[in-house]
């Protein structure tokens, strides 16, 4: 009775021991991660800007991402390598009225135009990843990450004699970095859900789908 109470106790010992060891990333791994962040900075500059505009009319504000995409390969149990792809924009529409010269009634018109602000930037990133915490379901890391970005403006008007040449890249420091925490849970072997929280590409926070190799 004893060797079989023994025996029990040694088996249940050993299968925890072999899920405690159990990791939802290990080496050779791949995982991708799909996600969306908040907040779009620039879309909540953009729409503070002309919130309390007076001259403008049917102000339209509006904006897509951050939207990223995240490949990583597990260089060893604890340790990632990987690349962040990273997009979002942001818009602005709105209508003034002003006034052309009618030479048939010697008069002013009134007439009403529509401008366009919109603001675009790209990001590519090799991010580097330490797992902390590794079983069969949660996947818990630190993340770095640097790279290029590049910003750039286009501007429209249905105005015949609006200038246009502001538009085009206007990225001072063409640098995409990241400095943040991110965790995975897996709900079956090769799918799962990623959030992260941080600074840099990718927004303070994000969220997304998760799919592992």
């Amino acid at each position: 009775m004893r060797k079989l109470t023994l025996a029990v106790i040694m088996g249940a010992f050993m299968m925890s021991a072999n899920t405690a060891s159990a990791q939802a990333m290990s080496e050779g791994n791949v995982a991708i991660d799909l996600y969306y962040g908040f907040p779009n900075l620039y879309t909540s500059v953009l729409r503070n800007a002309w919130a309390n505009s007076g001259s403008e009319e049917n102000v339209k504000v509006g904006g897509i991402g951050p939207l990223g995409l995240r490949v990583e390969y597990m260089l060893a149990d604890k340790v990632g390598l990987g690349a962040d792809f990273g997009f979002n924009n942001s818009s602005v529409t709105y209508d003034y009225e002003s006034s052309v010269w009618n030479a048939a009634t010697s008069t002013y018109d009134p007439i009403t135009y529509t401008d366009e602000i919109k603001t675009t930037k790209i990001g590519f990133m090799v991010v580097f990843n330490y797992h902390f915490i590794d079983n069969d379901n949660l996947d818990f890391f630190g993340t770095v990450g640097a790279g290029y970005k590049n910003r750039s403006f286009k501007y429209s008007s249905t105005n015949p004699s609006f200038d246009d040449s502001g538009s085009g890249s206007t990225t001072l420091i063409p640098i995409a970095a990241r400095v943040g925490l991110g965790m995975r849970y897996f709900f079956t072997d090769n799918i799962g859900i990623n959030l992260g929280v941080g600074f840099g590409q990718g927004g303070i926070a994000n969220g997304g789908l998760s799919v592992k190799f």
